[in-house]
């Protein structure tokens, strides 16, 4: 997918825009409106929160109103180890092989946008339009730590998810996944059918799965290409 070009005069003016993604950034809004660039539509918080080098997997960060959209994203990602790219097992486009997970903006017309995209909205925070750069060569990997930001200063300094207490949460992520795919098949059949045509096998896989979730488990021909479809 085409990226934003970075403006010469990026983020010279703030305007209100709906709430993000993280609920700690409209404490105090009682009109259900933040501060926001104007040309990125990135949320101003967010982006204060990226250059100080904070990162959340934590559903409970995330505005209620999106709280089940971030768990159906997340239920299709592989959470892997610390320092490995953790892969998207939900839909593709056929032709360039892209990822992409479909949530409105506000921004524009547009319902598709890329896996690693809705993760750094949803970890590092709601950085609109703003391009972003793969440092594990994946464009389709959803750690967030593998992902960079172009146009906004990070801190990163010699961070990982150990140094940063990320491991405990992508555990807790991966638990709070199932729980979710569990619930949403008990209490809601409809909407759980619309997450099963996303990817079946992997779903299936993630609901009968005694241990750790890995692709490697998976040894049919017919799941490998389900999985990359």
């Amino acid at each position: 997918m085409a990226q934003w070009a970075l403006p010469p005069n990026l983020h010279s003016e703030i305007e209100a825009g709906p709430v993000c993604f993280h609920s700690e950034h409209s404490i105090g809004s009682k009109d259900g409106l933040i501060p926001r660039y104007k040309d990125s539509h990135a949320c101003v918080r967010c982006i204060s929160a990226l250059t100080e080098g904070r990162v959340s997997l934590d559903v409970h960060q995330i505005e209620r109103k999106y709280r089940r959209r971030f768990l159906e994203f997340w239920s299709f990602v592989e959470i892997r180890g610390p320092d490995e790219c953790w892969p998207w097992r939900g839909k593709y486009h056929s032709r360039s092989n892209s990822s992409y997970f479909q949530i409105p903006r506000h921004w524009g017309a547009g319902r598709q946008y890329s896996a690693p995209r809705m993760a750094v909205w949803t970890t590092w925070g709601d950085i609109g339009r703003l391009p972003i750069k793969p440092i594990c060569g994946d464009h389709n990997c959803c750690n967030p730590l593998h992902w960079r930001i172009k146009g906004v200063p990070h801190f990163f300094h010699n961070r990982d998810l150990q140094v940063i207490d990320l491991e405990f949460c992508s555990n807790k992520l991966t638990a709070d996944t199932q729980l979710f795919l569990e619930t949403t098949a008990d209490k809601d059949p409809q909407r759980f059918e619309k997450i099963l045509n996303a990817n079946r096998i992997w779903i299936d896989f993630r609901l009968n799965s005694d241990g750790p979730i890995s692709f490697d488990l998976i040894n049919t021909e017919n799941g490998y290409k389900k999985l990359k479809k």
